[in-house]
């Protein structure tokens, strides 16, 4: 049965084939599936604990992002870049740092290895980065203001034009 209607759709109309190839073929080579997109938020303990298992993750451990961000049952993972993930550690895709099928971090794509790391500890404060910064910038500013009166350079006369006035020439004459 189902075998006659496909033959009739695709004897009815001939891009049909063309249009349904089209839409797999781009799903596939894009890694789009349905299962990405988060459901909503969940409201009751069930509705949590389904939510835990669909990301392979324990009731502990699963705490979704609040209900007014937007990301729906989606879990808020812990902020770990993945620079600062362990390089020797035996990865399913070490290029990534990943396992086989744990999620993404809601904004994976701004702190991949490549990018920021948003758990590094910087090796200088940032009270301390600050503090040079703006004594940087005040000194120049300081040294500029005294030095303001004290101008340096060839010391040149006015030039000399025609209109004002005679000027001396020093000729052999």
């Amino acid at each position: 049965m189902a075998s006659v209607l496909i033959k009739k759709a695709f004897l009815h109309k001939p891009n049909a084939l063309k249009k349904t190839v089209a839409i797999i073929s781009n799903a596939t080579r894009n890694h789009w599936n349905y299962q990405y997109k988060p459901g909503q938020y969940p409201k009751t303990p069930e509705e949590r604990e389904a939510a835990a298992k669909k990301y392979g993750l324990t009731i502990e451990e699963y705490q979704p992002y609040p209900e007014d961000v937007g990301y729906g049952d989606y879990p808020k993972l812990p902020d770990i870049g993945a620079d600062s993930k362990d390089p020797h550690y035996p990865y399913d895709n070490p290029e990534l740092k990943r396992n086989f099928n744990e999620p993404f971090h809601a904004v994976a794509e701004l702190i991949g290895e490549d990018r920021y790391d948003i758990s590094m500890k910087p090796r200088i404060p940032l009270w301390q980065q600050w503090c040079w910064f703006l004594g940087v910038i005040g000194g120049f500013f300081g040294l500029f203001y005294y030095l303001e009166d004290y101008k340096f350079g060839r010391p040149v006369t006015a030039k000399q034009y025609p209109q004002d006035g005679p000027h001396y020439l020093f000729n052999a004459n």
